[in-house]
């Protein structure tokens, strides 16, 4: 991420001795810088990097003394967030300290649902589309009205499977569950209903459907309300926020502080850590998705989810189209994706004791 530079000044007046040098990077380049000589002391990264980074053995275990920041994440900096994105791939150490965690969730036009007769109030909408019927019911009464709740026919599953991962801390695919046999069957459902509005809220086609209230629901992280303000100036104050639907929980960006085991300033860059979690402290409690951090599934990080997460996408794309059930779309994407995998799997787990761990939740 860019120079955090309230924090640095802040930190440089409390610790005036000690100097901020801040690097940035992306891709490759970052990936290189982890294994330079020096190492860096401290590593901030986006959250989608927590899978890549899961597999090194590059960062301090900062779960135990004198970190112990497992505690301090769930009990202080967060509101019982899960720890198991954050761990390594074994399961052993707390690897990464989410710096945010911005909670996906629902903008919509409140004016627009009340006016078809559904919720508008965020907390009864949350109620509302937690069932998989009446968030279908909500869709196709306002696409009859051509308007649009739902941009892409696999959006449906994509928000509901969003929580789990792809593989559980012994390395099971963990994405073929009852649990999602009806959000399945739902994505099933909007391709054979033609649901979908494919308009894309990323280019110019589909603002121009949210200006014009065609587009009346955007799945987004919190952090959503300066993009409406952007895209729908005039209709602003009629947008509300709710939880995801589904009771599907995720974060949509956010980042993480990790401590390098090569660092000879582990000590300065905890302290950074810590300073930074309090500065920010506020602005995090003040958002809706606060409220939301305990209904977060347990979910692991693994190096092989980049290549699970194209293999669903392609099979998700392929497999709407054909005359199956929900049961059986999660049960093909399970087979191809222990297909394509299979030899990356066995290497993976041969790796780590995986049958013999325990899960971290250092206090």
């Amino acid at each position: 991420m860019e120079n955090q530079s309230l924090i640095i000044d802040e930190y440089q007046k409390k610790f005036p001795d000690r100097t901020v040098l801040w690097d940035y990077a992306t891709g490759d380049a970052f990936l290189q810088k982890l294994g330079a000589t020096p190492a860096p002391d401290l590593v901030i990264a986006g959250n989608e990097l927590l899978n890549v980074l899961s597999g090194f053995d590059l960062f301090e275990d900062v779960g135990i003394e004198p970190y112990h920041a497992g505690g301090l994440i769930q009990e202080k900096w967060f509101n019982r967030l899960t720890l198991t994105p954050f761990q390594s791939i074994d399961g052993q150490s707390l690897i990464a300290i989410p710096k945010d965690f911005p909670m996906a969730g629902t903008f919509y036009r409140a004016d627009i649902l009340e006016g078809y007769g559904f919720p508008s109030d965020p907390e009864e909408l949350g109620k509302f589309m937690e069932r998989p019927e009446n968030w279908i019911l909500l869709a196709e009464t306002l696409k009859s009205h051509g308007i649009g709740v739902i941009s892409y026919t696999h959006d449906a599953l994509n928000m509901a499977a969003a929580g789990y991962g792809y593989f559980d801390h012994y390395g099971n695919y963990a994405r073929n569950t009852e649990d999602l046999v009806p959000y399945a069957s739902l994505t099933l459902d909007i391709e054979r209903k033609g649901l979908d509005s494919n308009w894309n809220m990323w280019d110019d086609k589909g603002q121009q459907a949210i200006r014009d209230s065609k587009l009346v629901m955007l799945y987004l992280g919190e952090w959503g309300w300066d993009l409406i303000k952007q895209w729908d100036p005039d209709h602003y104050a009629q947008w509300k926020f709710t939880r995801p639907p589904f009771n599907a929980y995720w974060a949509h960006g956010g980042s993480f502080f990790s401590i390098m085991k090569a660092s000879p300033n582990k000590s300065s860059a905890w302290e950074y850590v810590q300073l930074s979690m309090e500065m920010e402290g506020q602005y995090r409690e003040s958002l809706s998705g606060w409220k939301w951090h305990p209904d977060v599934r347990n979910h692991w990080s693994s190096p092989l989810a980049v290549k699970a997460e194209e293999i669903w996408s392609k099979q998700l794309q392929n497999l709407i189209y054909t005359d199956i059930s929900g049961s059986q779309l999660l049960q093909t994407m399970e087979t191809k994706t222990l297909e394509e995998l299979g030899n990356d799997l066995k290497i993976l787990n041969g790796l780590f004791n995986l049958s013999n761990q325990t899960d971290v939740n250092h206090e």
